[in-house]
C-alpha cells in the first residue's frame, strides 16, 4: 500500500511552516474544548437526573480515573513521535512496522490496565476516603469503566498515530463523536432505562469503544498505506522500545503532574471552603486559557518528530523559534484579558461575592505565568519530537512537585492564602527555566546527535 495525499493530513515537513502548524493545531484546540464541554455535560446530567449522591460517586472515581487517562494520553505521544519521524522519512516499510508494533501494544497495555484496575480499584476507593453510602456506586463506576478500557486506549494510540502521519482532523471528528455519544447514552440510559451510575458508565465505556472502532476504521481506510489487523500486529523490539522510550516518560510525567496537584491539595483545604471554591475556579479559568498554548505546543511536536524523520534541523529550529514568539506574544495578550478580567471570570461560576473575590486576586496573580508558559510547552514538546523525552519528564516534575514546599512554605506557613497562587507561578518559571537552560546549553545538540546516530546504525543493520 501507498501514502495517498488527502485533505486531512498535512505534511510538516513541506511547505510554509507557521501556517501548517496552525491548520494543524486547530483541531487539537477544538478537541480541547469539545473535551471541557463533554466533563461539564457529564456531571450536569449525572447531577441533574440521578442525584448528588450519584454524582459524588462519579467525582470520587474522578483522582483514579485522571491517572490512569494521564497515562494513556503520555503513551500516546510515544507512538505520535515515532510514527511522525517514519513518516517523514517517507520509510512505507518502517512506518507500517510502527502502525503494527503501536497496535500490539494497545492491546497488550488495555488488558494489562484492565486487569491491574480492576484489582486496585477497592482498595484505591478505600485509601482516597471515600464515605460509604457511595462507596457502592463509585466502585462499580469505576470497574466498568476500566471493563472498557479498550476502547478509550484504542482511541489514544489510534489518535497519536493519526497524528504523527500529519492527520489531526479524524481524532478531532471522532472526539466530537464520542462525546456526543456519550452525552445521547447518558440520557437513555439514566432517564430512559433508570440505570443510574451503573448506566452513566456502560454509556461512557460504550461511546469510548466507538470512537475507537472508528479510530481503527480511519487508520486502515484513510489512505495512509498502513494496515491494522491481527495479522499486522507485530511487536517490533526496535520500534517498541522507542516508543515506550519517548511514551513512558510523557505518562510518568503526567501521573507525576496528577499526584502533586493532590498533595497540594492538603495546602489548598487548610483555608477552607470558599479558598477551595475559588482555587477550583482559578484552576478552571487557567485551563481554558492556555488551550491555545497547549494545542500549538502539541502539534510541535508531531512538526519536530516528522522533520527529523527527513534530518531538516535548520526547518525545525525555525518552526520551533517561530512557535515560542507566537505563544509569547499570545501570552501578552492572554495577560492582560486575564488582568483585565480577573473580577468578571468568577461570577461565570458562583454567585459568591467573596469567593470571587479570592479568585479575582488569584487570576491576577497567575495572569503573569501566561508569559513564559508558551516556551515551557513549546521546548518539552520540541525534545519529546526529538526522541528525549526524559528530560522534559524531570523539569516537569521538577516544576510539580517544587509547588508542593512553595504551597506549604509560602501559603500554610505565613496563613496567606495568595501564596498557594504564588507557589504555581513561582514552580511553573522555575520548570520553564530549567528546560529552557537545557535546551539552549547542549541539550538540542545532544537530542539531534543521539537521533543521527541510531539512523546510523539502523542503516548499517539494513
Amino acid at each position: 500500500m501507498s501514502i495517498k495525499k488527502n485533505k486531512s493530513r498535512i505534511d510538516l515537513t513541506e511547505g510554509p511552516i507557521f501556517s501548517n502548524l496552525l491548520k494543524f493545531a486547530v483541531p487539537i484546540l477544538l478537541g480541547s474544548i469539545v473535551t471541557q464541554f463533554y466533563n461539564i455535560a457529564d456531571s450536569v446530567i449525572v447531577g441533574q437526573f440521578v442525584g448528588s449522591q450519584a454524582l459524588a460517586a462519579v467525582s470520587a472515581s474522578s483522582p483514579l480515573m485522571s491517572f490512569i487517562n494521564m497515562f494513556m494520553i503520555g503513551l500516546s505521544s510515544g507512538s505520535n513521535v515515532i510514527i511522525a519521524q517514519r513518516m517523514g522519512a517517507k520509510n512505507q516499510k518502517a512506518l507500517q512496522e510502527a502502525v503494527g508494533t503501536v497496535s500490539c501494544l494497545t492491546l497488550i497495555c488495555s488488558v494489562f490496565i484492565t486487569i491491574l484496575g480492576l484489582c486496585i480499584s477497592k482498595p484505591l476507593l478505600r485509601v482516597l476516603g471515600t464515605p460509604e453510602n457511595i462507596f457502592a456506586d463509585s466502585l462499580s463506576y469505576i470497574s466498568i469503566v476500566f471493563l472498557g478500557t479498550i476502547g478509550n486506549m484504542v482511541y489514544q494510540m489510534g489518535s497519536g498515530a493519526l497524528r504523527g502521519m500529519g492527520d489531526s482532523s479524524w481524532p478531532f471528528y471522532f472526539l466530537l463523536l464520542c462525546s456526543v455519544l456519550n452525552i445521547v447514552f447518558n440520557l437513555l440510559a439514566v432517564v430512559v432505562l433508570g440505570l443510574g451510575v451503573i448506566g452513566v458508565a456502560i454509556a461512557t465505556a460504550l461511546a469510548q469503544l466507538i470512537s475507537g472502532i472508528g479510530i481503527l476504521f480511519r487508520l486502515n481506510r484513510g489512505g495512509y498505506g498502513v494496515k491494522v489487523s491481527f495479522s499486522t500486529m507485530r511487536l517490533s523490539k526496535t520500534e517498541s522500545g522507542s516508543i515506550i522510550a519517548i511514551g513512558l516518560p510523557a505518562a510518568i510525567q503526567n501521573v507525576g503532574n496528577s499526584i502533586a496537584a493532590l498533595c497540594v491539595q492538603t495546602s489548598v483545604n487548610f483555608f477552607g471552603s470558599d479558598f477551595i471554591a475559588a482555587n477550583s475556579i482559578v484552576t478552571k479559568v487557567d485551563d481554558m486559557i492556555n488551550i491555545p498554548i497547549m494545542a500549538l505546543s502539541t502539534a510541535l511536536c508531531t512538526y519536530v518528530g516528522q522533520n527529523m524523520g527527513v534530518f531538516r534541523m535548520d526547518r525545525i529550529k525555525k518552526g520551533i523559534n517561530d512557535s515560542i514568539l507566537s505563544l509569547c506574544a499570545l501570552g501578552v495578550f492572554m495577560c492582560g484579558i486575564l488582568i483585565a478580567m480577573r473580577n468578571v471570570f468568577p461570577y461565570m461560576f458562583t454567585t459568591d461575592a467573596n469567593v470571587a473575590r479570592i479568585a479575582g486576586e488569584g487570576l491576577f496573580i497567575m495572569s503573569f505565568m501566561c508569559l513564559f508558559h508558551g516556551i515551557d510547552r513549546c521546548l518539552v514538546n520540541a525534545m519529546r519530537g526529538a526522541g528525549k523525552s526524559v528530560v522534559p519528564m524531570v523539569t516537569a516534575q521538577f516544576g510539580a512537585f517544587s509547588r508542593i514546599p512553595l504551597a506549604y512554605f509560602l501559603g500554610v506557613c505565613t496563613g496567606n492564602y495568595k501564596g498557594i497562587f504564588f507557589a504555581l507561578l513561582i514552580a511553573s518559571f522555575l520548570r520553564t527555566v530549567a528546560i529552557a537552560f537545557y535546551y539552549y546549553c547542549g541539550g538540542w545538540k545532544k537530542a539531534v546527535a543521539k537521533f543521527e546516530e541510531k539512523h546510523r546504525q539502523k542503516t548499517a543493520e539494513a
